[in-house]
């Protein structure tokens, strides 16, 4: 316990100088080396301080175990990604900040209110409190040093500072910095994150194997399915098709049993990719139609998931004009140059091959390589690609096939 500070806190809240608080007790200057923690003063010195503030030094004592154990149980609730558990006792802890800065569990508390954040999607907050961090920094002990770098390369991620992040896990990695084992899964999910970003699937995969493992070890059932999304994916990406099958279908039965809405989405929409890989389009478009009903219209997730029941209704040739039409509305509403393009791709598919792949060539492939739409970007190539393999033009396909591979798979 930092007893200055937690005696400073109960003299500020009661309005006392420090004259006031020390007379007959002890010197200004002694209370004022004991405020600083700079001394540990005598059990008797103690004792009669807080009588004069009318509070029973043991019953503080209880009170710090207290808030202690409130704070290990916020922290445990954290690891274990168990959200609405959290925000109950955030809000019992944040009714007591003053309280918690006073002592030596403000580091923790303000490192986990960080993860908190980070779990809420709170980004203002999260960036203000990262912030507030760097500040207090130069007071972490060895173990929140360990935690703080795990939870800003979080942070990282989660607004996107890829290359950041990378940097960060390239620092923990090479100076085999100290980081505490209950973060060992966190940090093979993250890396595995990192990879999968990057298209380079193999290597995700081995390290969402080994979060996988960790979790499950480690009965942390949340992050595993989280682990496992990640995982099926990959596999899907690297055409393991029976392995991504078996794991989306039981990411969807314990996300849907455990309530995870959020989660059984994601794994819904990867699924419906699984499945147009296997050109088992009708059930991809079974897949997206009821993604589709579970969504707010006009969210980014909502315009991926219209975008990508379009293609599926291509792949079908089943009739896109209302799917169209809602297209049309959301692009002109977000002004997004990005849907305008998908608005006249799709258009193009009703008109004629060479039409599409004209316009494939000379603005989409262009516009998604430009602005990073890997993903998409890839796919038109290997349109492009076989198209012109067809055609005889070899030059075109090598140079179409080259940024399919290029932009896929690589080894570090």
């Amino acid at each position: 316990m930092n007893i200055g500070s937690i005696l400073k806190y109960y003299r500020m809240k009661n309005n006392l100088t420090q004259a006031e608080l020390c007379e007959g007790i002890c010197s200004i200057s002694h209370l004022s080396k004991i405020e600083s923690n700079k001394y540990v003063p005598h059990i008797e010195t103690i004792n009669e301080l807080f009588k004069r503030m009318n509070i029973e030094w043991e019953q503080e004592v209880s009170t710090y175990e207290y808030w202690k154990e409130k704070l290990e149980t916020f922290i445990m609730h954290s690891i274990y990604y168990d959200l609405t558990s959290m925000e109950q006792i955030f809000q019992e802890l944040s009714n007591q900040e003053d309280y918690l800065q006073s002592t030596d569990l403000v580091n923790r508390y303000e490192l986990y209110k960080l993860r908190f954040y980070l779990f809420k999607q709170d980004i203002p907050r999260a960036t203000q409190q990262a912030s507030i961090l760097k500040r207090m920094e130069k007071s972490f002990t060895d173990y929140e040093k360990g935690v703080s770098k795990v939870i800003y390369l979080m942070y990282d991620i989660f607004s996107q500072k890829f290359t950041e992040a990378e940097d960060r896990l390239e620092r923990i990695e090479e100076f085999q910095e100290r980081i505490p084992q209950m973060f060992e899964g966190e940090l093979f999910y993250q890396r595995a994150y990192l990879l999968h970003n990057r298209a380079q699937y193999s290597k995700s995969s081995y390290y969402a194997e080994m979060a996988v493992d960790y979790f499950r070890k480690d009965s942390n059932y949340i992050r595993l399915l989280h682990a496992q999304l990640l995982l099926a994916i990959n596999y899907t990406n690297r055409d393991f098709i029976l392995q991504a099958d078996g794991l989306f279908k039981t990411i969807l039965r314990n996300a849907r049993m455990m309530e995870m809405n959020q989660l059984y989405q994601g794994a819904l929409y990867n699924y419906s990719v699984l499945q147009n890989r296997r050109e088992l389009h009708k059930s991809a478009s079974d897949m997206l139609k009821e993604l589709k009903e579970l969504l707010e219209p006009g969210t980014d997730f909502y315009q991926a998931v219209l975008i990508h029941l379009l293609q599926t209704a291509v792949e079908e040739n089943e009739e896109i004009n209302s799917l169209l039409d809602e297209l049309e509305a959301l692009a002109e509403r977000k002004k997004d140059p990005y849907l305008k393009v998908q608005l006249d791709y799709f258009r193009k598919t009703k008109i004629s091959q060479q039409e599409l792949f004209d316009y494939c060539e000379q603005i989409a492939f262009p516009f998604l390589k430009k602005h990073d739409y890997i993903g998409e970007a890839r796919s038109i190539a290997w349109r492009l690609a076989n198209y012109y393999r067809s055609t005889g033009d070899k030059e075109k396909a090598a140079t179409y096939s080259l940024y399919y591979y290029d932009k896929g798979e690589k080894e570090l």
